[in-house]
């Protein structure tokens, strides 16, 4: 068990010593978490610690510069055998053990969001239209697609793969294609938030459909980097989905993917089977067909659990069983990942949070190193963008960590007219990072001793979703959306979000995906709304893969770490737990192709 030792003062170091004592009272009173056996004889399996880092770091950057036009994508070779001889198993169930309960399951939602809880409608029953490969960082196809060429600056052209089915033999072609796209585009149903803000699509022929870019106004608008954005859209079988009820879209999902969800009994586990039909694509690594045939999902919230249940075989594999926790298990990977653990600031609507010293101080009065060295082992490393190393925008001087500074707090303070009446509250739920809780009451101490009032609202999955969600995006016209801060909170909360947390992804690695996703009037998730910023971020998206596109994407990323809407902490590693018999490499993303995992 790792003990923190260093000496710690005041309320918030206080509360970072408290962590090794909460971690004592938990393996002694246990609970209804299951114990790790007591018997560490000679003939029990060795824990390794494999480092695995398929992320890109900013010395090591994918060539994102030739991913996005590439008009027939090559094939990448398989890092393991995909689609050769079949792979004999002594096991067809792996369970897999998450940290939360997915909110929905709905293909065509919001909620079904890009974090491992949700798994099973990301990447297992889901299909997503394109995909980055994790070891060279281009745009490939999965299952669904041949290759792609763009036809206009605001057109992409997709060939689709025939012989294609819907998990309820519906078949895939061009009018499928197009109802999964048009609602993947509409800024309601899922996937638009993270791919171009709007798109369309028009049916060439019978397994050939266009995309077709558009602004917040409906008029096209060049996309020059839409594959590689295309890995967020996914498709519901469309016969289905227009008769099924809400609840069944939400619970039952009908999709294309290499798994079909059989069942989720609430608050105990969701089960898959492979999809027998699914078509694997030679040479696609990640578009293999499922080796292992049933998946069962199960959730804890405590990061040792996870791993116990590892260590026990109740589980074979374990989401972020944490740093401290790797030699309970047979195999500890550790992996970076592409998200980036951050606060996101209520800047439109919270009386202080809309003043920029109030953010600033509030920033600096955070000392992010001794947080990762007390609660992370140093195996974080702070960082000061939204955006991991790797991304086409993120430089060296605008993800530069902030000075620690409570002096210049106060004074920020003071000048801002900061009002200790309108109180200042983290929306966090448990278990989105390792430690995550424990780091936001950190937080909140060191707020506390530069005199800020403050303090840590736990959430449950559904409320924290809420709270993520009520951004300018919410309304219900574009025109609305640009006039945010003109309207009273958005639903569904209707009230400022004061900061709520995220480990922000960008899969697409490039700056387009956060002007999207975190710095528009038109995202549900943003909390950032400026005409300025909006023109500017328009006029980057639609700039060409190049030099003029990387200067555009460096200035708007130093934007917002000038600005401080957001608190960046750290570029997120994890650690999975694996059972002795199971075969598993991570990518440079939190996505998990259970169809790629195999027992030896």
């Amino acid at each position: 068990m790792h003990v923190l030792t260093r000496p710690v003062l005041g309320r918030a170091r206080w509360i970072l010593g408290l962590i090794a004592v909460l971690m004592l009272v938990a393996v002694a009173c246990g609970g209804a978490a299951p114990s790790a056996p007591a018997d560490t004889s000679s003939t029990a399996p060795q824990p390794t610690l494999t480092v695995a880092i398929p992320n890109p770091t900013a010395t090591n950057s994918p060539p994102v510069g030739s991913g996005g036009s590439a008009s027939t994508p090559a094939p990448v070779a398989a890092a393991a055998p995909a689609t050769s001889a079949p792979v004999t198993t002594t096991k067809d169930t792996i369970v897999v053990v998450t940290s939360g309960e997915p909110v929905n399951l709905g293909i065509h939602t919001n909620e079904c969001s890009g974090n491992i809880d949700h798994l099973m409608c990301q990447e297992l029953a889901g299909e997503p239209f394109t995909w980055i490969d994790g070891t060279t960082f281009e745009v490939v196809p999965l299952s669904l697609v041949n290759n792609w060429e763009q036809m206009a600056p605001e057109r992409w052209r997709f060939n689709l793969r025939a012989g294609n089915t819907f998990h309820n033999g519906e078949p895939w072609n061009a009018e499928s294609a197009k109802f999964g796209l048009d609602l993947n585009g509409d800024g309601t149903h899922g996937g638009g938030f993270s791919m171009h803000s709007f798109i369309r699509a028009e049916i060439v022929d019978d397994l050939t459909v266009d995309v077709v870019c558009l602004n917040s106004g409906g008029d096209t608008t060049p996309c020059p980097i839409f594959p590689r954005t295309g890995l967020f859209a996914k498709f519901a079988a469309p016969i289905w989905w227009a008769n099924a009820s809400d609840e069944e879209r939400a619970r039952e999902p009908v999709s294309n993917g290499p798994y079909v969800v059989t069942g989720w009994q609430s608050g105990v586990d969701i089960t898959a089977e492979a999809f027998e039909d699914y078509q694997p694509n030679p040479g696609i690594f990640d578009a293999q067909k499922a080796i292992i045939k049933n998946v069962r999902q199960v959730w804890r919230a405590e990061a040792f659990v996870r791993a116990a249940m590892v260590n026990s075989g109740e589980a074979d594999w374990a989401d972020n069983i944490g740093f401290e926790n790797a030699d309970l298990v047979p195999q500890a990977i550790q992996s970076g990942t592409n998200e980036i653990y951050t606060l996101v600031a209520d800047n439109i609507w919270h009386p202080e949070l809309k003043k920029k010293k109030v953010r600033m101080a509030l920033v600096h009065a955070i000392n992010c190193q001794e947080i990762v060295e007390n609660l992370y082992d140093n195996r974080n490393e702070c960082f000061g963008n939204i955006s991991q190393p790797g991304t086409l925008g993120i430089n060296e001087a605008n993800s530069a960590p902030y000075a620690y500074d409570p002096e210049l707090s106060k004074r920020l303070l003071a000048e801002a007219g900061y009002d200790p009446a309108n109180e200042i509250r983290i929306h966090t739920r448990s278990g989105r990072v390792y430690r995550d809780v424990e780091l936001h009451e950190a937080v909140v101490g060191y707020w506390n001793e530069v005199g800020v009032n403050a303090k840590v609202q736990v959430l449950e999955n559904a409320q924290a979703t809420n709270h993520r969600r009520s951004g300018c995006g919410k309304f219900e016209t574009a025109e609305i959306q640009l006039k945010c801060a003109e309207q009273p909170p958005a639903p569904p909360v209707n009230a400022s979000t004061h900061y709520y947390e995220t480990a922000t992804s960008n899969e697409s690695l490039d700056f387009a995906r956060q002007l999207t996703l975190r710095l528009s009037c038109h995202n549900v998730n943003s909390r950032v709304c400026y005409a300025d910023v909006e023109a500017k971020a328009e006029i980057a998206k639609a700039t060409p893969l190049g030099e003029e596109r990387r200067v555009l994407m460096e200035e708007l990323a130093q934007m917002a770490h000038d600005e401080y809407w957001f608190v960046p902490f750290f570029h997120v590693q994890a650690v999975y737990g694996l059972a002795e018999d199971l075969a598993w490499t991570p990518r440079y993303d939190p996505r998990i192709r259970v169809s790629t995992m195999r027992f030896q």
